[in-house]
């Protein structure tokens, strides 16, 4: 098996290639490594797909070296590569929201992930966008937007700059109207707040959207919060975060939250929306569930 370990080198608060090359290095020989930085936005799915072509009947381990975001590519670039492909994840981002699904396992010891275990996972389809974690559109889209900008400031972290774009998007609009269908039938239609579809259960930073949600069941997780006040957004939001709005009554009038396969959502104007952090803008939305459709690496519990 080649194990390529894709790096991204502005991931967090510092670069990490120097010290994955030497760790992994520990475990693997010469032979059965291949490292590769990559250069900007996009970069890491054209490299998966390109190495996965120029190598069609080798198995092949990608670790997304980075946060989410770069997760999200080498899954773009591996989806639909069948089973001699497998996709793994360095937690060396901000945030790693994918990875808080399994508890117990630990993702920054380098020997545990080498010797994982592999499974099936499900993927997110938005339009023509796949996705391991969180489709989300509205208010939490809009912190996604501010996030991106707090970042670039000195010694502010992912999560850090998550919840500072949350008190930044507090000052602008709250709720957008959409028109959201379920299975083909329409399910809510009024001024939205939140809008998340979930594969796994977090998002932002350790926002528990989809407490109950299962990678490998077939189905999305589909959470609305409706309509509400900035005063009564600050008094729950804290529910929402810790993942017990499910359950808390003081939020059960404002939440739709249904299983399914296949939702739509529809926008009286192009807004921006996220897949695991990456942002887009669209007035239209389609997501579907793509059942078992990447091998990923689970680190070995300690």
């Amino acid at each position: 098996m080649k194990h390529i370990f894709v790096m991204n080198p502005v991931s967090g608060i510092r670069n990490h290639s120097l010290e994955i090359r030497e760790e992994v290095s520990k475990y693997l020989t010469k032979d059965e490594l291949f490292f590769y930085e990559t250069k900007g936005n996009g970069d890491a799915i054209d490299f998966v797909k390109r190495y996965i072509k120029e190598n069609p009947h080798q198995q092949l381990r990608f670790y997304a070296c980075g946060g989410d975001g770069t997760l999200n590519e080498v899954v773009n670039g591996a989806i639909g590569s069948g089973d001699l492909v497998e996709v793994a994840n360095i937690p060396v981002g901000s945030a790693n929201d994918f990875l808080k699904y399994y508890q117990g396992c630990d993702f920054k010891n380098y020997q545990n992930i080498i010797n994982g275990e592999v499974v099936k996972v499900d993927v997110l389809k938005v339009n023509d966008r796949y996705g391991l974690n969180v489709f989300n559109v509205g208010f939490d889209a809009k912190v996604v937007v501010f996030q991106r900008k707090l970042k670039k400031l000195p010694l502010i972290s992912g999560k850090m700059a998550y919840n500072l774009g949350v008190l930044c998007s507090l000052f602008g609009k709250l709720s957008y109207k959409m028109k959201v269908t379920v299975d083909d039938e329409v399910a809510y239609e009024g001024k939205t707040t939140i809008a998340a579809v979930a594969n796994a259960i977090c998002y932002g930073g350790g926002f528990y959207c989809a407490p109950i949600a299962q990678v490998n069941d077939g189905l999305l997780d589909i959470c609305l919060v409706k309509k509400v006040s900035l005063p009564t957004f600050a008094k729950l939001v804290g529910i929402y975060k810790k993942g017990e709005h499910l359950e808390s009554e003081k939020t059960k009038k404002y939440i739709y939250y249904k299983q399914a396969k296949k939702v739509s959502i529809k926008t009286e104007r192009p807004l921006y929306y996220a897949i695991d952090g990456e942002l887009n803008i669209s007035d239209e939305l389609n997501i579907e569930i793509v059942p078992q459709a990447i091998n990923f690496v689970i680190a070995k519990s300690n």
